[in-house]
């Protein structure tokens, strides 16, 4: 029992119930509002609370004080009150604290207090005021009566003292985990209110507010810190609380309660008006008849009914209750299939929410929502899905129930009950546990060694499984076993046996793909030659095995392990091990396997009792979550909450009985696939430094978590796969290849190399399901990925074995395939997809069959990762001996730990100091010739921060080149590179080295290379310069690492070898090349632990350079995990030097002053390894201002938007209005939309854009030496256009209607550019697939000349030399290149809202924008540009949308409205 699913509306509406039965509130009018009301709304999201509140109506006796609050609730206030007490204290004590008496504030009194205190920083306590109803009152809508608010007293107003006046904000301590809602809107009010209330000149408001929320792991285990005030911008808040405020609120609580907004959904419980809503909702059929239908399900089931309203579905006109209209629209597959034409996004989700198959055939019987028809019937149903979660049966079920304390500081549980339950009466089970948190660990562990001990008996086969009720047991038992672990407390033998049985994480790597991954990265380990006795000893010690005997012996061990463990994943047992789909977890949740399989006749929301009742009709009632709680306060009633315990895990085992009974398909097989596992406590904890250790398990997550979601859609039989009508054969360029017709979904061409073939699709017959039976199961839920996910195909003699392990339905009815080309027919009707195929697959492709194509797992490099890893920490292990003190140095001198651990480790080399004296002397000889007009000299002339970065690489080990959009990054480290070579050879004279150049991507790889050559060939271009030393220079691609010749020996060559990481660790691998120099390009897009790859080859004094952008897209996690304390290991390489703890001071060093740009330092003057490059040689001015102020510092503009532009796009005033082919509407508003633009550049009239509110200025110094008609030039690179959609038919526009309307306008954008600008390269840059498919399309319809470049998903116009290029694309693929026009596309219709917190993630939005030249333009809506308050609950959401309104204030704005009732 851990109540807090239901607990975070508890402490609102317990503060709500005694604001309004305090005294203050008591001498408020009848109609008033609180904020703590304001907070209850935004909280429950119901517009039904705040009129029946407003308007004094009461609620059940339960709620209104007849009676007193429930023992939860009262336990989530005395949290909130415990946190208060806390943070006030520490305040105190750290002398930041001023208390003033409860009463409503006196300004001028206030005034007093903070002038007599001469504290610059310090919090004021005990604030309370009246709203000043006379000025709030200006601010309502006309025509609507101003709302009454009563009194206010926000936790803490923070004050700080400065020579410009008195800085206030209000900061609301709040007790939860997570910023939420409820939370902005009372300290947006409160805010409100004071800004009128301070109103003496000595006040000033910070223009923000905060949250203060209680530290990570507890109140009661770490202090209060500024760190958790969670900031958030009032400004952001402003437009949505204003318009609730002052429009929205007014409406509600004055219109009839008939008209009010309501739902009755989980969030309803513990409100006070509960009692009346439930029973209504069942006897009018609304949605909320039906369980667990969230507010945001309600919408997109209200969604669906209105379009079936609008499509005129029904033969008559008389209104149904909801539940009887969704029975009927459900009922019609032909009309549903309809509805999803013209809005497959509701559709697909209302799918989701009724539990519908997704793939509805016309041939099968009628349709039925399971869930409607329970609302329907009051009669439990199934939802005829397969299950592989919870297992069709087990010989031993153990219950887990916890009783949790909201009230406690840092709640992991507070008391435990577990039993065990068994049908086989000849087994003797262990007795139950009932015991307090500190003891859970020890008994479980005994509890775990009986079944174990049972397993063992007779040699028979015993399966178990572990059960809780709840997510939030779940979640509580895992946190308390994490714990455990990081604490001393607990046996570690203990320990280790319940992380090696119950945790989710480490017990779920015991499957059948880690002795898979583990076995490759053993051999890899024996594999390098003869290692000594002590890396051998520290393997098998690993490994759990003995450490005695010869060297030999040793090995011979560790080789019979790695057979074992090769035997254990294809050996007599895999086939029985593989007849589980997908992965039981060790801990089944089991009120979520009843909400995924069994639809029950309960409105609202249901919880253990409600099923018990409905399910076990005949059985004794079960204990609720608040009769539990209030006896465990009771500490005289030990021996009754154990009994309510008992009962409760007895009923649990019995609804788990009762649910496999039910979960039964139409022909009577069970829908539960899988059958338990007997238990195992031992994992493999192969690595024991903790960084390695936890990279270790987090790249085989990443393996489970990619397998995981493959096994979710293949059970289902891939309902979001694209379908496919097979059409001819043609031979391609590298063989034969199968054409198919796209039916349906969408198919990606990989933007890798297309000569490699990768075949990473599974292509199969796509036939409905009529059983669920294992022959029936979908073909691909019985594919091993694992067993062939590193093999390349097609497959040869040697590897086709593997392919023989498949399970026989595969290799009969399955082939591989890959995507060779996607492209359309002559007509441009239909999509095309060529495929190339691999098998042993008995079907023949037919004409006319219709087939699907489903993703599967590629996975070349995981098991690399893990041998580099585990050799890295091998060598951690081995230096033992010579490091005493680990406290000193942890990472004991492994380039790879250093890096992670302490950045700082890598410092200055000792000839530092001379080195940057020669570097300067280089740089002052350049510069000097391009003052003697020498062009070449001048191009190897570093900039300021160029300079800076290069004397730092110089200087230091690890240098980290921070280089935002367009500032040169690569020919920075391109340069600095050959410096570094020049100086050194003049120090040292010549000397063989080894640099290695790599990144993620083969486009970044090259640029670097051929950067160099370029460089190289200035360097030979210059008269008179020294440059013999570039004869030894050397640069090869390492394309095939295993294949790549060695480096000689001897000699004094300087050998730069180019590759990614994986071809670079193959090549060291092969070779055992020792590096001197690393250099990381796009840092930002390679994980911690691939770097690993190459650092593993690193001299001990040798460097590492580092360079790219954190703000821009990181490396894509398939898993989600938790953000450390001290290090970011779960992120990119750069992520993890400048976020982590123990590179705080590292990083902060970067952010002083570059020198002047005339200076010759001697000596950088930031002693710091992070150096941010300012100068833009990309962004115009306007745009380079905007985009830095997500950065340290700000840019350097080196260049200025031409003056040809604006005259460029003058021209399509006069030029030729040809038709093409998009509407003359749209097409119209566009043209006069970009004329316009260059009437703003040209500083001329106009009346169609709006002004922006912040204006940039260019550098005069960019203007020298310009026409005098320059001058009036006002360059103009940031425009937005406000899209609205709308249609006379319905003011409710559905998302794909938008998307096409959205692209027909990127359309006209993209043809108009190009009629005015024919030769500048222009991109389109879409969030998501469907809008870059949309636009492509709406391009094709524009132009027919136009050819999509198969290729790349490009759309090129042949128009003269140079030839642009039209790019449409993700903005993923989009990262790291550069276009004159950028078109980015993100905006929503009204009811299309959920994506916002996509759209607006800060780096996506930055390197969407940051890609132009020339001119950006932007195509929001207002559904973005203000959204709903709820967004920006998440800091990280808030941070972009902060970004957008920056973008939006500097911008010329142009509203385009466009009717979309004819764009399809």
């Amino acid at each position: 029992m851990a109540p807090s699913a239901s607990c975070p509306f508890f402490f609102a509406l317990y503060k709500a119930y005694n604001a309004i039965h305090s005294p203050q509130q008591e001498m408020s009018p009848r109609k008033s509002l609180t904020a703590t009301n304001l907070a209850a709304h935004q909280q429950l999201d119901c517009d039904l609370y705040i009129h029946n509140v407003y308007n004094g109506k009461g609620g059940s006796a339960a709620h209104t004080g007849t009676s007193s609050p429930s023992e939860l609730a009262k336990a989530h206030f005395k949290r909130g009150l415990d946190w208060e007490t806390c943070l006030y204290s520490w305040l105190d004590r750290s002398q930041l604290l001023l208390r003033v008496p409860s009463v409503p504030l006196d300004p001028d009194s206030l005034l007093e207090n903070i002038l007599a205190d001469d504290r610059k920083l310090f919090f004021i306590t005990g604030l309370s005021f009246w709203p000043p109803q006379s000025k709030l009152a200006a601010r309502f809508s006309e025509g609507t009566e101003p709302l009454t608010f009563g009194l206010a007293k926000p936790d803490l107003l923070e004050i700080r003292q400065t020579d410009k006046g008195i800085y206030w904000r209000v900061i609301d301590a709040k007790a939860s985990k997570h910023v939420k809602t409820s939370h902005h809107i009372q300290i947006y009010f409160y805010t409100l209110c004071l800004n009128y209330l301070l109103s003496q000149t000595q006040y000033k408001s910070a223009e923000s507010a905060g949250v203060w929320l209680p530290p990570k792991d507890g109140f009661d285990m770490a202090l209060p810190s500024m760190d958790d005030i969670k900031t958030i911008s009032i400004s952001l808040l402003s437009p949505t609380l204003d318009a609730l405020l002052f429009r929205d609120l007014p409406k509600i609580v004055s219109m009839p309660i008939e008209r009010v907004k309501w739902h009755y959904n989980p969030l309803c419980r513990g409100c006070r008006y509960e009692s009346e809503c439930g029973p209504k909702a069942q006897t009018q059929g609304e949605l909320g008849s039906m369980p667990n239908i969230s507010i945001d399900d309600a919408k997109v089931l209200k969604d669906l009914l209105r379009v079936s309203r609008i499509s005129g579905l029904r033969k008559s006109d008389a209104r149904l209750p909801d539940i009887e209209e969704l029975h009927e629209l459900v009922g019609n597959t032909v009309k549903l299939d309809n509805i999803a034409k013209t809005s497959p996004t509701v559709v697909k989700r209302a799918k989701q929410i009724l539990t519908l198959p997704k793939k509805v055939r016309v041939q099968q019987v009628a349709i039925q929502s399971p869930v409607v028809e329970a609302a329907r019937t009051k009669a439990i149903q199934v939802v005829p899905r397969r299950n592989y979660t919870c297992p069709h049966q087990e010989d031993v079920a153990v219950i887990i129930s916890i009783v949790n304390d909201p009230s406690s500081p840092s709640s992991n549980g507070d008391y435990f009950c577990v039993t065990t339950y068994c049908e086989n009466t000849n087994l003797v089970l262990p007795p139950p546990i009932m015991c307090s948190a500190s003891d859970i660990i020890t008994e479980l562990a005994d509890l775990l060694r009986a079944i174990d001990v049972i397993q063992k008996k007779g040699g028979l086969v015993c399966t178990s499984q572990f059960y809780v009720w709840s997510s939030s047991e779940q979640l509580l038992l895992q946190t308390h076993i994490i714990n455990a672990a990081l604490t001393s407390s607990v046996n570690d033998q203990d320990v280790r046996l319940c992380i090696g049985a119950l945790a989710q994480g480490a017990s779920l790597l015991q499957t059948t793909f880690q002795p898979v991954l583990l076995s490759g990265a053993l051999l890899s380990f024996l594999g390098k030659g003869r290692r000594l006795r002590a890396e051998y000893k520290a393997c098998l010690e690993r490994m759990g095995l003995s450490t005695e005997g010869t060297v030999e012996i040793l090995r011979k061990r560790i080789d019979s392990e790695i057979r074992r463990l090769q035997k254990e994943s294809t050996g007599p047992g895999y086939e029985e091990r593989r007849k589980e789909l997908g992965q039981l977890p060790r801990v089944v949740v089991l009120k979520k396997e009843i909400e995924r399989q069994l639809a029950l006749p309960i409105p609202g929301y249901w919880d253990l009792p409600e099923s018990v009742s409905i399910l076990l009709s005949s059985a004794e009632a079960c204990p609720t979550d608040e009769q539990i709680f209030a006896t465990h306060k009771n500490p005289e009633d030990t021996k009754k909450l154990d009994a309510l315990l008992l009962r409760r895990n007895g009923l649990i085992f019995s609804v788990l009985n009762d649910f496999r009974k039910r979960a039964v398909s139409a022909n009577g097989a069970s829908l539960l696939v899988n059958d338990a596992k007997t238990l195992s406590t031992q994992f493999m904890d192969m690595c024991k430094e903790t960084h390695i250790r936890k990279l270790f398990f987090m790249q085989q997550f990443e393996v489970l978590t990619k397998l995981t979601e493959l096994w979710q859609s293949r059970i289902d039989g891939c309902p979001e796969a694209p379908t496919l009508e097979f059409c001819n054969v043609r031979q391609g360029a590298n063989g034969i290849e199968y054409v198919f017709r796209l039916l349906s979904g969408t198919v990606d061409v990989p933007a890798s190399d297309k000569d490699h073939s990768f075949y990473d699709k599974l292509l199969v017959l796509d036939t409905p399901d009529v059983s669920s039976g294992e022959d029936n199961l979908p073909v691909e839920a019985l594919f091993d990925d694992l067993g062939v996910s590193g093999l390349v195909f097609p497959l040869n003699r040697y590897t086709k074995a593997s392919w023989g392990h498949q399970h026989c339905r595969v290799q009969k009815e399955l082939m591989v395939a890959d995507v060779r080309n996607v492209f359309t027919d002559r007509d441009r009707r239909h999509t095309l997809v060529a495929l190339r195929t691999w098998g042993t697959a008995e079907m023949k492709l037919e004409e006319g069959a219709v087939y699907r194509l489903s993703p599967r797992l590629i996975d070349f490099n995981t098991t690399k990762i893990l041998s580099s890893l585990f050799e890295t920490d091998l060598s951690w292990g081995s230096e033992e001996d010579f490091y005493d003190n680990d406290d000193y140095c942890t990472h004991r001198d492994i380039p790879f730990l250093q890096l992670v651990i302490e950045p700082n480790s890598l410092g200055k080399i000792a000839a530092a100091k001379q080195y940057v004296k020669t570097e300067n002397n280089i740089q002052k000889l350049f510069r000097d010739l391009k003052g003697l007009g020498d062009d070449g000299a001048g191009s190897l002339v570093l900039k300021a921060s160029q300079h800076t970065a290069t004397q730092r690489i110089l200087s230091n080990r690890l240098s980290v080149i921070w280089g935002p959009p367009g500032t040169g990054k690569t020919y920075t480290i391109s340069l600095s590179l050959l410096r570094l070579i020049e100086v050194e050879r003049r120090h040292y004279g010549p000397q063989q080295k080894v640099i290695f150049i790599t990144a993620i991507t083969h486009a970044a790889i090259e640029a670097c290379r051929s950067k160099l050559l370029r460089l190289m060939d200035t360097y030979r271009s210059i008269n008179f310069l020294p440059n013999k030393w570039l004869e030894d220079v050397k640069i090869e691609v390492v394309s095939r690492g295993n294949d790549h010749p060695a480096p000689s020996r001897t000699g004094s060559t300087v050998h730069i070898y180019a590759g990614t990481i994986y071809q670079l660790y193959n090549f060291t691998k092969k070779h055992s090349i020792e590096v001197d120099c690393i250099i990381v390009d796009e840092a930002g897009q390679i994980s911690l632990g691939s770097i690993s790859l190459v650092l593993r080859s690193l001299s001990v004094n040798g460097r590492i350079i580092i360079a790219g952008d954190s703000e821009q897209l990181a490396p894509i996690l398939s898993a989600q995990y938790p953000l450390l304390k001290s290090n970011a290991l779960f992120g990119s390489v750069l992520d993890c030097i400048m976020f982590s703890k123990s590179a705080t001071t590292f990083a902060e060093k970067a952010r002083s002053p570059s020198p002047d740009p005339g200076e010759d330092n001697e000596f950088p003057s930031s002693q710091g390894t992070i150096v941010q490059l300012t100068e833009n040689f990309r962004l115009n001015p306007d745009l380079g201002e905007f985009v830095s102020t997500i950065y340290s510092r700000q840019f350097k503009p080196q260049k200025v938007q031409a003056r040809q532009l604006a005259t460029a796009l003058g021209t399509l005033a006069t030029g030729d209005q040809r038709s093409n082919g998009i509407q003359d509407n749209i097409s119209n508003a566009v043209q006069a939309f970009l004329i316009a633009l260059s009437n703003v550049m040209f500083r001329q009239p106009q009346s169609k854009l709006v002004e922006p509110e912040v204006h940039s200025t260019t550098p005069a110094n960019l203007l020298v030496g310009t026409f005098d008609v320059a001058l009036t030039h006002r360059p103009v690179s940031l425009a937005l256009v406000r899209l609205r959609s709308w249609s006379a038919r319905t003011p409710h526009i559905e998302y794909e209607l938008h998307v096409h309307g959205e692209a027909a306008v990127a359309a006209a954008l993209v043809t108009s550019l190009q009629q005015c600008c024919p030769t500048d390269d222009i991109f389109v840059a879409t969030p998501h697939r469907i809008q870059r498919e949309a636009v492509k399309a709406a391009l094709a319809r524009a132009n027919t000349q136009l050819p999509i470049e198969d290729t790349f998903d490009r759309l090129q116009l042949e128009s003269g030399s140079p030839k642009s290029k039209v790019t449409v694309d993700t903005i993923e693929r989009l990262q790291g290149s550069e276009a004159a026009f950028v078109i980015c596309l993100f905006s929503v219709p009204k009811t299309f809202t959920s994506d916002l917190g996509f759209l607006l993630e800060r780096r996506r939005l930055n390197v969407a924008i940051s890609r132009a030249k020339t001119l950006c333009i932007l195509i929001s809506s207002d559904e973005v540009l203000c959204p709903s308050v709820k967004v920006l609950a998440n800091e990280e959401t808030a941070k972009g949308y902060a970004f957008l309104k920056a973008y939006e204030k500097r911008a010329w704005s142009y509203r385009l409205p466009i009717n979309v009732d004819n764009l399809l």
